[in-house]
């Protein structure tokens, strides 16, 4: 007969041998999906990134919360392979220095002061994710023909997460309960907030003002039609549903923003603008100012325990001591730091602050994104991340004012909207290393470098030869110039 003790350890064993199978078998899946369907396969992980943490929630397994991590490396070594295998090179651009930069300095900051190896490579694999996944997407032969898939798979999206909204909507307890990572519903004004298919407000809040901000440019660079005004509308409710203010704000300062910045009739829409803002300022004022002066008291009634209020302080005060380096990756205002639950939280007596604590007492310890770059890797590398966003946000630039074509300056547009909402949110939030928004703008600036590297045909003539000089005497032959024979030579970095 067996004994209890062997059965479990049998059960344990079988289990664990499942699990490498399971994972085996799909990272097989994956590599022979990559080849044959690569961008198909970027969609998949780009999805997988973006509800990682919602599979972690619902099926209880802690594993799946590394989800996006593993994409990540998949996607990097999958699509650099295979473009190495067909290309024979690897695409580089001018962001890649920046970011590599700022790797190297918060590494010479964290030997320097002593963090373990393991804290220094998951608080560097953190920062870095987001341009990983950017890189890997890059590898790819993206097309112009290629982009109305692509805005088909962000509509299918779009609907699934606007059909998981409105089941929230309807029945939030037991949907907070089987999806939610609060225990309680979190409500604002008496509302409740929802969440989506994200575990959090903020998820919903933050992937429906980009999903807005990119339906409203496709309005404008593309097409109108009635299905894209009604997802229009839809996630428009959707992002005021979340009720997270800053995402409401940066979506509708980048979008007045972008609107001024596109060509159009600006003299009608400031016109109206200028018309339409005073008017809704008067109709809202009571609403508006309440929310204004809620927010001022909350940031500055206690500074001291206001954790994004201090850990800002706390950030320049460190990286001033340590200049011209850092404290080091996973040390301070990171999830990692916060995991591990930092030694200087203690020096600077966080354990005592609410909600700054170790364990379940730090939810506001990864409150904000710019502390953790300016702490970790001195102000010189936060200048050189931030120096990589800015040239990153310039490739979609480039292709949204000079590309002749409409979806390629739609991406161009897309990319740049991304990059600035998510810019003003990351002033209060994790937003470029946070699931689910992320991976998105350096998805969109991957495709955007692809299509900006897309080899374009110049004309020249081609090379002298003994008989470019002239026709024969009497001789019926033409010059190649006179036909219209013209070399054709590929070159890289010009717009599609």
């Amino acid at each position: 007969m067996v004994e209890p003790a062997t059965s479990v350890e049998l059960a344990r064993v079988v289990t664990v041998m499942a699990a490498v199978f399971t994972v085996g078998l799909a990272l097989l899946i994956m590599a022979l999906a990559a080849c044959k369907y690569p961008k198909v396969t970027a969609g998949i992980l780009v999805m997988l990134t973006m509800l990682s943490q919602t599979l972690q929630t619902v099926s209880g397994v802690n594993a799946l919360g590394y989800g996006d991590e593993l994409g990540i490396l998949l996607a990097v070594v999958l699509f650099t392979g295979r473009r190495l295998v067909l290309r024979g090179s690897i695409r580089f651009y001018p962001a890649l220095w920046f970011f590599l930069a700022f790797a190297v300095l918060g590494v010479i900051s964290s030997v320097v002061q002593s963090v373990p190896l393991s804290t220094m490579a998951l608080g560097a694999f953190l920062f870095l994710k987001g341009p990983m996944l950017g890189f890997a997407v890059a590898q790819l032969d993206w097309r112009r023909e290629d982009l109305p898939n692509v805005v088909r798979a962000g509509v299918f999206f779009v609907v699934f997460v606007l059909a998981a909204s409105a089941i929230n909507a309807v029945a939030p307890g037991p949907w907070n309960a089987w999806i939610g990572r609060m225990a309680t519903i979190t409500e604002r004004a008496g509302f409740t907030s929802l969440t989506g298919p994200f575990d959090h407000p903020v998820g919903l809040g933050t992937t429906m003002s980009m999903a807005f901000l990119a339906i409203l440019l496709y309005r404008h660079l593309i097409r109108k039609n009635a299905l894209s005004l009604a997802l229009l509308i839809a996630t428009g409710l959707a992002c005021i549903a979340a009720f997270r203010r800053k995402s409401i704000a940066a979506a509708a300062v980048t979008a007045i923003s972008m609107r001024a910045m596109l060509p159009g009739l600006k003299a009608l829409y400031l016109t109206a603008l200028g018309v339409l803002l005073p008017v809704a300022l008067v109709l809202g004022w009571e609403p508006l100012t309440a929310v204004v002066v809620s927010t001022y008291q909350e940031y500055t009634a206690n500074v001291a325990e206001t954790a994004r209020v201090r850990m800002t302080l706390d950030a320049i005060t460190l990286t001033v001591s340590a200049f011209p380096l850092g404290v080091g990756f996973g040390r301070f205002a990171s999830f990692t730091a916060g995991d591990h639950y930092s030694p200087l939280y203690e020096d600077l007596g966080y354990q005592w602050i609410y909600g700054m604590g170790p364990g379940d007492r730090g939810g506001f310890l990864s409150d904000t994104f710019w502390p953790a770059p300016i702490a970790e890797a001195g102000i010189l590398g936060a200048l050189c991340y931030a120096g990589a966003l800015y040239l990153l946000a310039v490739t979609g630039w480039r292709l949204m004012r000079r590309s002749p074509h409409a979806h390629v300056r739609w991406v161009g547009a897309v990319t740049v909207a991304w990059f600035i909402t998510l810019g003003i949110e990351s002033v209060v939030a994790p937003v470029f290393v946070s699931p689910p928004m992320f991976a998105l703008p350096f998805v969109a600036a991957g495709i955007a470098t692809a299509l900006s590297s897309t080899p374009r045909q110049t004309r020249e003539p081609l090379p002298a030869t003994p008989w470019a000089a002239g026709p024969r005497e009497g001789s019926q032959e033409l010059l190649p110039w006179a036909t219209g024979e013209l070399k054709v030579v590929e070159r890289t970095g010009g717009q599609p």
